[in-house]
């Protein structure tokens, strides 16, 4: 198992060993076709959940109804893998489907199907309630894991190309337990009564407002203590020197002599 794969394994383990109380032995419930996958794929089931659960101990379920599923589908491979659950897995009789999961079944059904013959409803309904019983679920059905996906706290295995993969938490199971979180931190971990906390809620706001106060206080004697400072006149050392511009001077315009007309005539 690559150090990544391991690593986000040992991650979801602890996050479900926190918060959902899911701690070894570890209950892990086979699917038909999971099992016919990894048969198909001589995937030695056993020898990887070991290793994909951090060689904690484990036992492995199947349930009734998977085991006459797969008897009841022609072909080698399904036979492998309901013998398979026969010799390795221990088995959930439907009673027992019934009894723990304290499952509504519709009416409609026959008196056989009631007995909890479908695998898909089986498994679901072992876990619906919240899985109180930690269960791990290993399936490749995809609308079994998406249905699981919306129950909180169930661990969900499945098979990607000869790999075993231990999904993350789901979104519904990281939101219940935020939500759980901030419930705790307003109630004090369930220890504070309705009376502690209102008057945690009262010395709460009676502390913002005497820091309100405080900091308009502050900002009046700030106010008071700065004066504005008068404009001072430039630094004569650090301003340029005016300098005077000559005004051209104007052209004086020669005086142009006119003759007399009479004076030629004159000296003839």
């Amino acid at each position: 198992m690559r150090h990544g794969r391991a690593k986000l394994a040992r991650k979801t383990l602890k996050f479900y060993s926190i918060n959902a109380n899911i701690k070894p032995p570890y209950k892990v419930i086979l699917d038909g076709n999971f099992m016919v996958a990894a048969i198909k794929q001589k995937l030695p089931i056993t020898e990887r959940l070991k290793k994909l659960l951090q060689d904690e101990s484990f036992t492995i379920y199947t349930t009734r109804s998977i085991l006459d599923e797969l008897n009841s589908i022609p072909g080698e491979c399904f036979q492998q893998a309901r013998q398979f659950g026969l010799d390795e897995c221990d088995i959930i009789e439907r009673e027992d489907i019934l009894t723990s999961s304290s499952a509504n079944i519709d009416d409609s059904r026959t008196s056989n199907q009631k007995l909890g013959s479908i695998p898909k409803e089986d498994i679901f309904a072992m876990v619906k309630n919240g899985n109180p019983n930690g269960w791990f679920i290993a399936t490749q059905d995809e609308d079994l894991s998406d249905k699981i996906r919306g129950i909180v706290n169930v661990p969900l295995i499945r098979l990607a190309r000869a790999v075993l993969l231990l999904e993350g938490p789901s979104s519904a199971t990281r939101k219940d337990v935020q939500y759980r979180e901030k419930g705790k931190q307003m109630t004090g971990g369930g220890t504070m009564t309705h009376d502690e906390r209102e008057l945690i809620s009262k010395l709460k706001n009676a502390e913002k407002k005497s820091k309100e106060i405080q900091v308009d206080h502050t900002a009046d004697s700030v106010g008071q203590l700065r004066r504005k400072r008068k404009a001072k006149e430039p630094n004569p050392l650090s301003c340029k020197k005016k300098t005077k511009i000559e005004e051209p001077k104007p052209e004086k315009k020669k005086r142009i002599r006119k003759r007399k007309k009479g004076s030629k005539e004159d000296e003839s």
